[in-house]
């Protein structure tokens, strides 16, 4: 299609159409007049003009004499002509025509896009051609220019209030089915420009209508009120705006109506990983416009374009990294200035997730159990392994994502620490699979191998007891035994055996019963409910790893007849804290009590007490209790209570 560079106007009356493309014209060979145009309709009865729309070409016959001449449409039968044209039934009428030197354009053809003159075509189109002539005492359009979108356009003779611009896209379509394009208010009755968004169409019609008082519904609202704050006609008196008064009571009161509110902007994600992306806005009412601003706050740049719901596409570019969004919303009878704002920070993010392993440090492992460690740069939403060996496979194991490092520059947490704990190993290769997806949700799948080979492990693992030391006296009838191993996959116990009946000692042989400590991944161990008797007791601590290499720890203790307890820890989940209240009961009123390192109060009465008493880090709490006389160094170095 060739750029618009001709109209042509038909109207008459309040009501005027404009075409921004050409109309088809009333062609003839001659000036034969109403004798061939009635031939052309092969003498049928006219359209009653009830029938006859209000739009379109319409030419008088009121001079049998001469060729027919465009004519303002007045209500009158017509004969159909075909291509939007009628030619009136007007013999009778008494009417002053407005006569025009439009007779080559009925008998030669009027202009057409890329035509020269005449019937011949070809050139460019020229306004060389005689205008038409229109009776100017009358309310009629005129288009001056059609620009990026936009028509701009004058209403001539506009002397009343106010006056509705309805527009189609196809003259065909019935009157009841055109849209408002804009409202305008005349300040100059003789020529009020106004403009018409239009969307690369390659026809538009207009009419203009006076709707001064116009109450089309009959609500108590004029239409003009509803469309200018509305932009439609579909409200009516009883609707309420989003303060909860009805429009009625807007208008009666004079009230701007508050057609929407606008409180956030939502999305489910704040990394993206493609463009555009989606955002929900929380709106409630009505607003009309939408504008959105990337990486930029002067709101003046701010394009404004119809809203068509609260879900919202945002073109982020193809920068990555993060970029703020404004979006912003106004009613229909808003200007710019009372748009209303909000702000959302997103993330464009196409990099699939970088990680590293830190530990096991190198590809064989001596143990059968390992914890799979290691870090991404950036937060992960999820990361699991799969792992294949000669025993089988297993898939979408767990991996935990333990520290992270925000950084105050960037406003994101990054270096991401994770582990897969208590990996348990086959003989061979051992091949594991990691999975990672990004905040974003790119993936990357990182492959790596460890091979467990004892070949190397020769010695057995070391051992050092952490309580009680030997020689220590204890107080109650058992207690646990605690310590560490350089292997955590090695095996504690402590077997008995009773010889005498009053004495804990170890033999070979068969023994009446073992204690199985637990050894927890960073090698600390509790052997708990070992029995204590009378005198002096004897235990040895047994620790042997995966291919048999064994230790053995030797350890006495006494049993004291002082009575040292500890109250349980309500709740329990305190322990969770660095430090703890504690409570319990002693037999000896006289001696000082430290806790964990804290000294304590012995209030005297049977009973002690220990505030901020330290809790070690880790899965289980220890609390060591010392009761000391008054002749004994304690902690502090001094003596006594």
């Amino acid at each position: 299609m060739k750029d618009i560079k001709q109209v042509v106007l038909i109207g008459a009356g309040l009501f005027v159409s404009l075409n921004l493309l050409h109309a088809t014209p009333l062609r003839s060979s001659t000036t034969a007049g109403l004798s061939a145009l009635v031939a052309a309709v092969s003498q049928t009865e006219p359209i009653p003009a009830e029938e006859v729309p209000p739009v379109g070409t319409f030419y008088s016959a009121q001079n049998p004499g001469s060729a027919p001449f465009p004519f303002n449409f007045q209500a009158l039968p017509a004969w159909n002509l075909g291509n939007g044209m009628w030619l009136l039934d007007d013999l009778d009428a008494d009417m002053v025509a407005q006569r025009s030197t439009m007779s080559r354009a009925i008998s030669m053809g009027a202009p057409m896009p890329g035509d020269g003159g005449g019937d011949s075509g070809g050139g460019d189109v020229t306004n060389n051609y005689v205008s038409y002539t229109w009776d100017t005492n009358q309310l009629w359009l005129a288009i001056s220019n059609v620009s990026n979108n936009t028509t701009f356009a004058n209403l001539h003779n506009g002397t009343n209030q106010v006056y509705a611009i309805w527009g189609t896209t196809n003259l065909a379509t019935p009157f009841a089915s055109w849209n408002v394009a804009t409202e305008v208010w005349p300040t100059d009755t003789n020529c009020q420009p106004f403009t018409v968004q239009n969307s690369n169409w390659q026809d538009l019609f207009l009419r203009a209508e006076d709707w001064t008082g116009i109450d089309s519904d009959g609500d108590g609202i004029p239409d003009w009120w509803i469309w200018k704050y509305f932009g439609d006609l579909s409200e009516t008196a009883t609707n309420l705006d989003a303060n909860g008064n009805t429009l009625l009571y807007d208008y009666t009161n004079s009230f701007v109506p508050a057609v929407f509110t606008f409180t956030g902007v939502e999305v489910a994600n704040n990394y993206v990983s493609s463009t555009p992306a989606p955002v929900q806005l929380d709106v409630t009412g009505n607003p009309y416009y939408l504008a959105t601003l990337v990486d930029d706050n002067n709101f003046s740049n701010a394009v404004w374009n119809v809203y068509s719901g609260s879900t919202v596409s945002v073109n982020l570019g193809l920068t990555e990294g993060w970029h703020g969004v404004w979006l912003g919303l106004r009613g229909h009878g808003d200007d710019v200035s009372a748009a209303v704002w909000q702000w959302k920070r997103l993330k464009l993010d196409f990099t699939p997730p970088v990680l590293v392993i830190t530990g096991p440090t190198n590809g064989t492992a001596a143990v059968p159990l390992i914890q799979l460690q290691g870090y991404s740069p950036e937060a992960l939403g999820s990361i699991s392994y799969d792992l294949s060996n000669a025993a089988g496979t297993v898939t979408n194991q767990q991996v935990l994502v333990l520290k992270q490092f925000y950084d105050p520059t960037t406003f994101e947490f990054t270096t991401n620490t994770f582990q897969a704990f208590d990996v348990g190993l086959t003989n061979g290769m051992n091949t594991f699979t990691l999975h990672a997806t990004d905040l974003a949700g790119n993936v990357t799948t990182l492959v790596t191998n460890f091979t467990l080979d004892y070949s190397a492990k020769t010695n057995p693992p070391l051992v050092q007891l952490a309580w009680p030391q030997n020689g220590d006296q204890i107080t109650g009838s058992n207690f646990t035994c605690r310590g560490w191993v350089s292997d955590p996959t090695a095996t504690v116990t402590i077997p008995l055996v009773f010889t005498n009946g009053d004495t804990n000692v170890f033999a070979g042989g068969i023994y009446t019963n073992v204690y199985s400590g637990s050894v927890g991944r960073n090698g600390n161990f509790w052997i708990y409910g070992l029995p204590l008797s009378p005198g002096t007791n004897h235990f040895s601590v047994l620790v042997q790893d995966a291919v048999g290499n064994t230790s053995v720890t030797n350890f006495t203790v006494s049993q004291s007849n002082l009575v040292l307890t500890m109250d349980p820890v309500t709740p329990d989940s305190q322990l969770w804290q660095p430090a703890v209240n504690v409570t319990g009961h002693i037999s000896d009123a006289s001696m000082a009590i430290w806790v964990n390192g804290v000294k304590g109060h012995n209030n005297g009465d049977g009973t002690w007490s220990a505030n901020n008493v330290p809790v070690n880090k880790g899965g289980t709490a220890n609390f060591d209790i010392t009761g000391y006389t008054t002749d004994e160094r304690q902690p502090d170095g001094s003596y006594g209570n």
